[in-house]
């Protein structure tokens, strides 16, 4: 049965490795990076687990344009102004995938942004990755848009910035 339960600092090694099975070199964000992250939104940071054992995590940012965090940026900070949920990492454990944890997890997400009084989802898909996302309801839009080409620029050439309006 799988369950859903918050992140925790101590939750950084279970994190390092499933994002190590997932990602490309390029793309792991080091201890300092997630605790940062974890410090300042441990609400919206979550893990699935299936018999207790973590399977996959979803790290969700409250964030305005102007505090996207870049890749591996060791500073966040929340602020005041935060106007979307920022699905800043996913990733389900290679053996989980068909397990429907990314989904119960970007379920959970869009539960918690609505409680919130968010209405806007964002992410920014990396390793090919926007036709998952686009699955999930997110559509691809210009990073101009939003005065974020400099951050998305920071995952890569390949990185698209998505967005997703949340029905009421």
């Amino acid at each position: 049965m799988l369950h859903i339960r918050t992140a925790t600092l101590h939750d950084l090694p279970l994190i390092s490795s499933i994002q190590a099975a997932c990602y490309a070199a390029e793309f792991i964000e080091n201890n300092i990076a997630f605790a940062s992250k974890l410090q300042q939104a441990a609400h919206t940071c979550w893990l699935a687990c299936v018999d207790q054992k973590v399977v996959a995590y979803l790290i969700c940012l409250p964030v305005s344009p102007a505090t996207f965090p870049q890749l591996n940026a060791t500073e966040f900070c929340l602020t005041p102004d935060a106007t979307m949920l920022y699905l800043h990492d996913l990733a389900v454990h290679p053996d989980y995938r068909t397990s429907g944890a990314g989904r119960q997890l970007v379920q959970h997400a869009k539960m918690q942004a609505r409680q919130m009084g968010f209405n806007t989802l964002s992410l920014i898909a990396v390793q090919d990755s926007s036709s998952y996302w686009q699955k999930h309801g997110f559509a691809i839009i210009d990073p101009a848009s939003l005065n974020l080409q400099y951050k998305v620029a920071s995952f890569g050439q390949d990185a698209c910035l998505m967005q997703q309006v949340l029905a009421d």
